[in-house]
């Protein structure tokens, strides 16, 4: 397989279904060989942007480029991008090759050339093998591999991939992400992918694309927009967190013995996995009343209740090195002031 790769730009894109607006002077860059996700709730955007990027709809206003190419004029088949549905949408009267080989065949590719190909991203889908089988006597997962294999076949410098892996049951998920990733690092494809599972986001992507109401409220990596969120959306959008309230007079960010700059800080964002019972040096504490205690297989979460009565959840594992506490008990509790985010929005 070619090391092909391109670049991917939306410039100032907007598209308007009526009074509706899914996407409002939409901005992204996305470097040569990057994985980029998509990523937010229903209506945020994220599909109509891979749409128009595909070549299955047309913005309103702006331009998408792919390399150094407009292509916001070019219909799908001139784009040279691949394509991973949800849907699989493999021919079921196909074999499995003749899947694998419908875009070469449409390219008008040399038979002996075809056979080759064919085999090699079979074999990189680990299906070698497979190939007189029709898609019905497949397994999802196998079909989904399937469907991988046919949009790399041609080589495309883009694949884009929308919600592919959210019709599987979640074993079947977390094994495709791995063979994602591995065909990503291979191929060095740029990959844009569109999911609203934050799961598959934070583990696929070389950078996450969070959108809200047809625009990206923060584009950065899995780690970045984990630890640092900008904003309170993000915060809560992105893994599970206590947004602690800043301006409504009960004082609970300071029981917790943070102090805030002079800035207008909105809320503070604490993760439950930073607070903790064994306490380091330079902790800010507090005690808190244990209210319900949750096993969760390698975590326990236990909900807090701080001493202004807001309420915490706090995330710690069975590994850790005090046992689980006991609904009831008043316990002291700390973190680190570095791992309480100011929001400002």
């Amino acid at each position: 397989m070619s090391q092909g790769r391109a670049p991917v730009r939306f410039e100032n894109v907007s598209r308007r279904f009526g009074d509706v607006v899914a996407l409002d002077g939409f901005d992204l860059e996305i470097a040569a060989g990057e994985f980029v996700t998509l990523l937010g709730p229903s209506g945020s955007g994220k599909t109509t942007a891979l749409n128009i990027l595909a070549g299955f709809d047309r913005a309103t206003s702006g331009e998408v480029f792919i390399g150094d190419r407009a292509v916001g004029s070019l219909p799908p088949e001139k784009r040279n991008v691949g394509m991973v549905f949800q849907s699989f949408a493999l021919f079921p009267h196909m074999s499995v090759f003749d899947n694998v080989a419908f875009p070469l065949r449409m390219r008008k590719v040399a038979r002996q050339e075809i056979a080759g190909r064919v085999a090699r991203a079979l074999e990189m889908v680990r299906l070698g093998g497979y190939g007189d089988r029709r898609p019905a006597a497949l397994s999802g997962g196998q079909r989904q591999r399937v469907a991988l294999a046919r949009a790399v076949v041609a080589e495309p410098p883009v694949l884009l991939m929308d919600e592919s892996l959210s019709a599987l049951d979640l074993k079947l998920r977390e094994d495709l992400q791995e063979e994602i990733r591995r065909l990503h690092h291979q191929l060095g494809t740029t990959v844009v992918f569109v999911t609203h599972d934050q799961g598959e986001a934070l583990t696929l992507s070389d950078r996450i694309a969070l959108m809200n109401r047809g625009r990206i409220c923060q584009f950065d990596t899995p780690t970045a927009l984990y630890d640092r969120p900008v904003s309170r959306f993000v915060a809560d959008f992105i893994g599970r967190t206590n947004i602690i309230p800043v301006d409504d007079g009960a004082g609970h960010v300071a029981a917790l013995g943070l102090a805030l700059d002079a800035r207008p800080v909105n809320a503070v964002s604490l993760r439950p996995e930073k607070l903790r019972r064994a306490l380091h040096a330079g902790d800010l504490s507090f005690d808190a009343v244990v209210e319900d205690v949750a096993f969760h297989g390698a975590t326990v979460e236990s909900r807090l209740r701080s001493p202004t009565g807001f309420v915490l959840r706090m995330s710690e594992t069975r590994s850790g090195p005090l046992p689980p506490p006991s609904s009831g008990e008043t316990t002291r509790v700390g973190f680190a002031a570095g791992d309480a985010v100011p929001l400002f929005d």
